[in-house]
């Protein structure tokens, strides 16, 4: 999106857009939530966006839990594992999700996964999203390699 353009959505002038752009001034909580508006988002994430790091490293946290080892790395609002169990492993740990959307992507093998609407067998290269916050449950139906994603979502009320 041009500046131009951003100016016509959001009502703002292009030049204290550009000004804003350039760090030339600070904007009004009222021009945060009309830019925000106008890009889709909220004031609070606009601001979170801004205060993030560029670029951030760090190193993974290896932990086994009911037979599943874990390598895991986590940023602000996601976290990131690469899991690997034994045929038989069956984990449940509803205690760790908050307002998560969770991605599993089963990279080597076959596991089932239970949620509430319905069992589903992924095998290597499947995937699925689902809400974190219902109760589900992994069990590997052979030895096996997965991906989950942990994407934090916005306040639910």
């Amino acid at each position: 999106m041009t500046i131009h353009n951003l100016a016509k959505a959001s009502g703002i002038s292009y030049a204290v857009i550009s000004k804003l752009e350039r760090n030339r001034t600070n904007p009004a909580l009222g021009t945060l939530m009309q830019l925000a508006k106008a890009l889709g988002t909220t004031a609070t994430e606009l601001v979170a966006m801004a205060e993030n790091h560029t670029n951030e490293t760090k190193h993974e946290e290896r932990y086994t839990t009911h037979g599943f080892l874990f390598r895991k790395v986590s940023y602000n609002n996601v976290d990131i594992l690469s899991g690997q169990a034994k045929k038989g492993s069956r984990l449940s740990r509803p205690e760790v999700h908050e307002n998560d959307t969770e991605i599993v992507f089963v990279t080597e093998g076959k596991i089932r996964l239970s949620l509430a609407i319905g069992d589903r067998v992924l095998s290597t290269g499947d995937s699925i999203q689902f809400d974190a916050l219902f109760a589900h449950t992994y069990e590997a139906l052979s030895d096996c390699e997965i991906m989950i994603i942990h994407v934090r979502k916005g306040k639910r009320f």
